[in-house]
């Protein structure tokens, strides 16, 4: 059950999903609701949103009842999995009658010891679930039916909706009758996922849920990554410390990448260490790359992915390879590599792909995005294949991560908004990159889009803290600005972007400011943060900095 949710207190970047989950259950009562999977890569925090869904359902609301079941490995035969299904669904669903959460503590009574405690409740409906499937209990397929049709059957006899939230739904791939797992048992569930006063919220391994027969009746919602001050306040919260009294590196915020599972590592060990400063974080870091959480969880993904050790070792070299090759390879590569047959390299790799170490598509794979996960598969290769000791390790890792570090500048602003202030963190922006040597043209356009993200912070802000905090970091090839205030919510979350402001696309020089920012910078985004809302500007200094100037459109 879940009990271990964050507090809202740590529970960062999610309130706008959360909030979205929880309005499309309620659309149950009416009968509107339709299934969902969560999507997104391990560690993007599916599993938690889930959780917080379930207890804001079960508290505070009482049109529809929650239902939440982790699909536990041990518990995959037909007959196991059919009845721990319905004896936790009516625990939960009696529980939600009177809030009574100890009645969460009896999923693991018998059928017989849950009808002796409906009956001191004289719920009728309730007896005739447990009933009808005692009765078809020796068809193991005729009592998986009627225990997932279990939430659907109560809505129709007591008419209260159920959500049916279903964590690592991916495992039930591996259901089976006798003998080995049938993947076909899954498609028992398409028919209760489409009752629209049973909707189900499914998370899991979104790449093999993606095979499954259930997945075109699911409408896919995906996650994002946390943004930066989501993700900076993620790890400070398990600090117990405020923005201010320690800071996370730039550039190892940027390599965590938002994901709430890296950056909970990452806190955790450092907090562990009793050590403030850059380096804590970093320590930590290589200390978790080599031999912590966040290894072991990559270790635990491939072992079940590849139990023999040999299978293992191969997939280890060719993920290796995959993640540092700046070609997609095909599997005749990967076979002539690695001495396999092409089919034995399509089996690796895609296994590989399922697990969320590659990206495969057309017969071809690439490395994922995913700075953490190619550190891990270096250093698991050079310590599993290479055999090479932990202190050389270390000292490798160290040494590829520090150029990084050394390159990285940055400054701060906290600047007032008045007339003209914008043109003061264009002057600061200039002499950053006389400084560093940076390509004028690279600057100079950079500074345009800054300009216009002051202003646009400007016109947009909402009162109270008139205040522009503008932040510039060099780091490498990429030279990023971001302006944050206390704006108002206007990002739309189809597009990530702010909301055309009609009126003010119709006044003469007016509204062409984020079109003024796309042209002359190569990455624009919007985030919401503790402070409001923050713009966010690239330029990528080994890029071509010419802009066709004759089609720019100027503010009058």
């Amino acid at each position: 059950m879940p009990f271990n949710t964050l507090q809202d207190k740590d529970f960062f970047g999610r309130q706008e999903e959360l909030s979205s989950l929880y309005k499309r259950a309620l659309q149950a009562d009416s009968g509107a609701a339709q299934s969902v999977v969560l999507s997104g890569p391990r560690g993007i925090g599916k599993t938690e949103l889930l959780k917080q869904l379930f207890g804001l359902l079960f508290w505070k609301q009482d049109r529809v009842a929650p239902f939440y079941y982790t699909v536990n490995p041990a518990l995959l035969s037909v007959s196991a999995f059919s009845k721990t299904y319905l004896i936790r669904f009516l625990c939960q669903r009696l529980a939600f009658e009177k809030k009574e959460q100890a009645l969460f503590y009896h999923e693991g009574m018998s059928l017989d010891g849950l009808t002796a405690h409906i009956k001191d409740r004289d719920l009728s409906w309730a007896k005739e679930l447990i009933d009808h499937y005692q009765r078809n209990a020796a068809d193991p397929l005729s009592a998986l039916r009627i225990a997932l049709a279990a939430p659907h059957r109560s809505m129709l006899m007591s008419g209260v909706p159920v959500v049916v939230l279903i964590d690592e739904f991916h495992r039930l791939q591996d259901l089976f009758t006798e003998g080995a797992p049938d993947a076909r048992l899954v498609s028992l569930f398409e028919e209760p996922i489409s009752f629209r006063k049973t909707p189900h919220v499914i998370t899991g391994n979104a790449v093999e849920i993606q095979e499954l027969p259930v997945s075109s009746c699911l409408e896919r919602i995906p996650l994002q990554p946390l943004g930066s001050a989501d993700a900076s306040a993620r790890v400070l919260s398990l600090l117990h410390a405020n923005e201010g009294e320690v800071n996370l590196p730039p550039l190892l915020l940027r390599r965590l990448a938002g994901n709430p599972f890296y950056l909970g590592c990452i806190g955790r060990a450092t907090s562990a260490g009793k050590k403030t400063g850059d380096n804590a974080f970093w320590d930590a870091y290589i200390q978790e790359v080599m031999e912590g959480a966040l290894t072991l969880f990559w270790s635990s993904v491939l072992k079940s992915f590849f139990p023999d050790l040999g299978q293992r070792r191969i997939a280890l070299a060719i993920s290796q390879r995959i993640q540092h090759s700046s070609d997609a390879l095909s599997c005749q590569q990967l076979a002539a590599s690695f001495a396999l047959t092409d089919s034995q390299a399509e089996a690796i790799a895609h296994k590989l792909y399922l697990a969320g170490i590659i990206r495969g598509a057309f017969g071809v794979f690439r490395a994922t995005e995913d700075d953490v996960l190619r550190d891990i598969i270096d250093c698991q290769h050079k310590k599993e294949i290479l055999a090479k000791p932990s202190h050389d390790l270390e000292s490798e890792l160290l040494n590829t991560l520090l150029p990084e570090k050394a390159e990285l500048a940055r400054f701060d602003l906290t600047l007032p908004m008045l007339r003209d202030t914008e043109l003061v963190a264009a002057q600061c922006l200039e002499q950053l990159g006389k400084n560093h040597r940076l390509d004028q043209d690279v600057v100079g356009q950079l500074q345009i889009a800054v300009i216009e993200a002051c202003i646009n912070t400007i016109e947009h802000s909402r009162g109270g803290e008139r205040k522009i905090y503008v932040s510039v970091v060099i780091d490498g090839n990429r030279l990023e600005a971001s302006i944050e205030s206390a704006g108002r919510e206007f990002i739309v979350q189809e597009t990530g972007e702010p909301f055309n402001d009609r009126d003010a696309a119709k006044i003469p020089g007016r509204g062409w400011g984020i079109k003024l920012m796309k042209r002359f910078a190569d990455e624009v985004r919007f985030e919401k943060t503790g402070r409001g809302m923050k713009t966010i500007l690239v330029k990528y200094l080994d890029k071509s900095a010419r802009v066709q100037l004759e089609d720019t459109i100027t503010r009058e």
